[in-house]
């Protein structure tokens, strides 16, 4: 009788997509770099007029690209692995800045409150990913001391984590993420591990705890990347090598020169010694030679590779033959020993102890396998207003922003709707003025930088100035004229609140529940929020209460918007007033999404038919 085996990540359709489109992506980038390091590499040995500076950058770039993209394909393997032999938990994160290093995050274990310092595996444009926002939750399938898989709710996107290594450093990071809230999200009952339907766990089977070992073929594939690195540099070495070798039997020739410039350029005619057809063309011929010779000589013909046939003089003038050996050589120069000390250090590495994590000190280690099965666990509770006012109060832990006004905009029943900040942003307005701001600069880089970057500069913020332009006069000028007429629309509608975060992103959303209800009423619509803060502090100006009454002006006269407004002031929605059906798979889905981290709350999961469903107790 084979012995079951409990939940894993891959269980979920949603994870094994997204899994699917990260090693798709990864693929396209790698792709993508080989395709430009074989364009420049057909442009330098084609001889194309600008070849020569376009070339390196060409390069460059396409080994940049190259390198992220197999990089990823190889994450991809490790993850798939991954999530393949951990489940999902819903682990409490908050991200800790690091200004020189890569992106970390500091998890709370779910069981037992250890803290796990993690840095994150990508580039830069995939940091906000492991951002939880004031939701403060990911979900997290791994061995915290060898290194997971991070995801927001939901698992739509994932991303590598390892560990930090250096226990000064793990404990600065604790410290830190201890400063910034992470001891008040990881207070209370820890978030239950989320379980799909179509994979039954066996009672007498207990989940697999997050630290368990990876197996001896995972760790015996991970040199992969080395080792193919290792095999590229030996092959580029072989072929320079061997071009260098096969030039030395290159054929020299006696020329008749035809005609000839004083510094050297000439015309000749030769026969060519592997069809024996006589040919006539361009060479360079060497200047200081005897005047007795003044019709006559001699050069080298390429008896190899796709350049057999070319003319050449003895600097290597008429074919790019040469260029093509030494910078294939070079590169296995340079491959060679870097896969070598790569694949060292990738292998004493991981020979080492494993990293460990940070014990809380406040809470006692608790045996996963002598946690009750899943069977045994209380049914989650409805999506209520009880339900997401306690999660938007958890999420409602102060930080910069929080409760306090960027500067006090305009009031839109005052003054016209361009004069008010947050219309003004709607109506991307701003947008085209940054588009605008590059014709001047073209036209003070022409005399400086020359007119072929003067030529460029203008065209370019001619062009986003048209694009911006448009976009503005045909849809978001009309969409911020109608929040304007919203806005002061009589007869507001008081609906109760709670201002929740979605974890994809951050977004600010407004879920709108009936203003003489009770705690067990669902959602009846949805408001998503622009966020009127700056940059660095977007949730500056958010409403100070986690909870409340709006009133929602707009809602009565047919209009496609809904302004809320709270605590005297109008927040501006990004969105059409949406209303939510609780029957709807789709709406089921989002608003689990959202109350992920509440404490009690289990995710519906996967069911065979695609929907969501509720686990049952």
């Amino acid at each position: 009788m084979s012995e079951a085996r409990g939940p894993v990540a891959t269980d979920r359709e949603r994870t094994t997509e997204a899994l699917e489109r990260y090693r798709r992506r990864a693929g396209i980038l790698a792709m993508a770099g080989m395709g430009l390091i074989a364009a420049a590499i057909v442009l330098g040995v084609g001889g194309f007029g600008g070849a020569d500076s376009v070339s390196p950058g060409v390069v460059g770039v396409g080994i940049g690209l190259a390198c992220i993209g197999l990089g990823a394909l190889v994450l991809s393997r490790r993850m798939r692995r991954t999530l393949s032999a951990h489940p999902w938990q819903v682990c409490t994160a908050v991200p800790v800045p690091r200004s020189l290093h890569a992106a970390t995050v500091v998890l709370a274990d779910p069981a037992t409150g250890d803290r796990w310092p993690l840095k994150v595996v990508a580039v830069k444009q995939r940091y906000g990913l492991v951002d939880p926002g004031p939701a403060g939750v990911l979900w997290w399938a791994g061995d915290p001391r060898t290194g997971g898989v991070l995801a927001p709710p939901g698992g739509d996107e994932l991303i590598w984590a390892k560990p930090v290594r250096g226990q000064q450093a793990r404990f600065r990071l604790v410290r830190e993420a201890e400063a910034l809230g992470l001891s008040d999200r990881a207070d209370g009952p820890p978030p239950p591990l989320p379980r799909p339907a179509t994979m039954p766990t066996a009672p007498n089977v207990p989940t697999a705890p997050s630290g368990a070992a990876t197996t001896a073929a995972g760790r015996g594939r991970r040199l992969g990347i080395f080792r193919w690195a290792l095999l590229l540099g030996v092959v580029c070495l072989g072929l320079g090598i061997a071009g260098s070798n096969a030039s030395d039997h290159d054929p020299q020739i006696d020329l008749t020169v035809l005609s000839e410039e004083a510094d050297g350029p000439c015309v000749v005619r030769w026969t060519d010694p592997f069809d024996g057809r006589e040919r006539t063309g361009p060479y360079h011929c060497d200047p200081d030679r005897d005047p007795l010779l003044h019709d006559w000589e001699t050069g080298f013909v390429v008896s190899y590779g796709p350049w057999k046939g070319d003319l050449y003089n003895w600097n290597w003038e008429g074919t790019r033959a040469n260029h093509a050996n030494e910078a294939v050589a070079l590169t296995g120069l340079a491959l060679t020993p870097l896969a070598l000390i790569g694949g060292a250090v990738r292998w004493w590495t991981r020979r080492r102890s494993v990293a460990p994590v940070v014990t809380a000190p406040h809470r006692g280690r608790i045996d996963l396998a002598k946690r009750p099965p899943h069977e045994a666990d209380p049914a989650p509770p409805l999506l209520t207003y009880a339900v997401f006012a306690a999660e938007a109060e958890r999420q409602a832990i102060p930080q910069p922003g929080y409760g306090s006004v960027r500067r006090p905009e305009a009031d839109v029943r005052e003054v016209p709707w361009w004069r008010v900040r947050g219309l003004r942003a709607a109506a991307g307005l701003e947008r085209v003025a940054g588009a605008a701001a590059l014709i001047p600069l073209a036209a003070v880089l022409w005399p400086l930088g020359g007119t072929a970057q003067g030529l460029l500069t203008g065209g370019a913020g001619l062009a986003l100035l048209l694009y911006a332009g448009w976009g503005t006069l045909t849809r978001d000028m009309p969409a911020a004229r109608l929040l304007a007429r919203a806005a002061v629309a009589p007869d507001p509608v008081p609906k109760r609140y709670a201002l929740l975060h979605d974890p994809y992103g951050g977004t600010p959303l407004l879920l709108l529940f009936p203003a003489d209800g009770g705690d067990d009423d669902p959602p009846e619509a949805v408001l998503t929020l622009l966020l009127p803060g700056t940059r660095k502090r977007p949730w500056l100006g958010l409403p100070a209460a986690a909870v409340g009454t709006a009133e929602l002006r707009g809602l009565r006269d047919d209009l496609r918007f809904a302004v809320p407004w709270i605590e005297g002031r109008a927040h501006w929605p990004q969105s059409p007033y949406e209303e939510l059906r609780p029957d709807d798979p789709e709406t089921r889905e989002f608003l689990e999404r959202l109350a992920a981290g509440a404490a009690g709350w289990a995710p519906a999961h996967d069911t065979a038919d695609g929907g969501a469903g509720q686990d049952s107790p």
